[in-house]
């Protein structure tokens, strides 16, 4: 990408501490309870986001010893995840940095150059590009990755998200999470595979969620990421 400004040189500041965003909860949907869930959620909150529905398709990083995966299998206090994402067209248009403490969760996010996976192969980390040259957020995603060492395609996970909002809360489900292996990745046992149920998850400032429908819905509550049950399954664990 000739003219563009390599990642590792465009710092002009050092990077701000990361700020806590929201409180994170999950709770995994059985398949034979989707249809009854998604009811409720349209019954109580349908129509509250602006963008209902659609693909989330991303890409995570690691380093070669899987340091990210590590931290999610042992119940660490303090996690990490880098990733690039996309909504549909196997293009990724953005690159976060996710770094969650208990339940608390604080995120950078920043557009980038939009990068693809042809054939199975995830672009280089290093490969990837500020939208905008100036833009913080990615310096200091670029920084903070840069201090972890080499990071490797590890895993695509894709889904169909449905959004909704209630008062300070957003609320997405998450179904028919496929999971796969990137061809120029870290290795894994098998390729690709299917999630066998789906993924509530509640977004709020809140301590606790307090929604009319939680007891109704009756699921349970749930620690893992898909990135971590994701690489479970392809890795045959």
């Amino acid at each position: 990408m000739t003219g563009t400004p390599n990642r590792l040189t465009i710092f002009a500041n050092p990077p701000h501490p990361a700020r806590f965003s929201y409180y994170e909860y999950k709770f995994m949907v059985p398949h034979e309870s989707l249809h009854f869930v998604r009811n409720v959620l349209e019954e109580f909150c349908g129509g509250s986001d602006p963008f209902p529905e659609g693909i989330v398709d991303s890409i995570y990083y690691d380093t070669p010893n899987e340091r990210f995966l590590d931290e999610c299998q042992n119940g660490d206090s303090q996690k990490t995840k880098f990733r690039i994402r996309g909504y549909g067209g196997g293009t990724y248009l953005q690159v976060h940095q996710k770094m969650k403490d208990l339940f608390g969760v604080g995120k950078y996010k920043a557009r980038i150059v939009t990068a693809s996976s042809p054939l199975g192969m995830a672009p280089n980390w290093e490969d990837l590009f500020p939208k905008d040259p100036n833009d913080v957020q990615f310096q200091t995603i670029a920084y903070n990755a840069q201090r972890m060492g080499p990071l490797l395609p590890s895993i695509r996970v894709k889904y169909y998200r449905f959004r909704y909002r209630a008062y300070d809360y957003r609320i997405t489900l998450d179904t028919n999470i496929e999971v796969f292996s990137m061809a120029n990745g870290l290795p894994r046992r098998i390729s690709n595979a299917t999630l066998p149920w789906h993924v509530l998850e509640i977004k709020t400032m809140q301590t606790r969620p307090k929604l009319p429908f939680i007891g109704l819905i009756a699921l349970q509550q749930v620690s893992f990421s898909k990135f971590m049950l994701g690489l479970q399954i392809l890795n045959e664990d």
